[in-house]
């Protein structure tokens, strides 16, 4: 198993994996969309500032900057002149159906390569043991 290099920032369960495939701003993108759905961020609230974050976990703050762009972008957060970015919300429903179509493809994938739904089910049930942090 890849040991892998976990930050936990502000105390909010935000991780950074530096040895995941996943782009660094992909990261930075879901974790604010898990904070707002878990509730941790709420619609009208504030999030870090761009040049908070960076230093928090330890990244370049146009890392961070294109995050919060493609999160303005999509509608989930908004910048309020002079004041940062402040939660407008999730739109839950296409994130699950994201997540879906994402996890067909895997399962697809897994098929092809000749992966039982006996290892499949075992390491969505080892996900959900875990808490999805792995």
């Amino acid at each position: 198993m890849i040991k892998r290099t976990v930050l936990e920032v502000i105390n909010l369960w935000f991780y950074i994996d530096f040895h995941s495939h996943v782009p660094i701003y992909q990261q930075i993108k879901d974790n604010i969309k898990s904070l707002i759905l878990r509730g941790t961020f709420k619609p009208g609230e504030f999030i870090p500032s761009i040049r908070s974050l960076a230093h928090d976990i330890g990244v370049n703050l146009n890392t961070v900057a294109r995050a919060y762009k493609e999160l303005e972008t999509e509608g989930v957060i908004r910048a309020e002149r002079g004041e940062g970015y402040v939660v407008v919300g999730v739109d839950v429903e296409n994130l699950k159906k994201q997540a879906l179509e994402e996890l067909r493809k895997a399962v697809v994938k897994c098929v092809k390569l000749g992966i039982s739904i006996e290892e499949l089910k075992n390491q969505i049930e080892e996900v959900f043991k875990d808490g999805a942090q792995g």
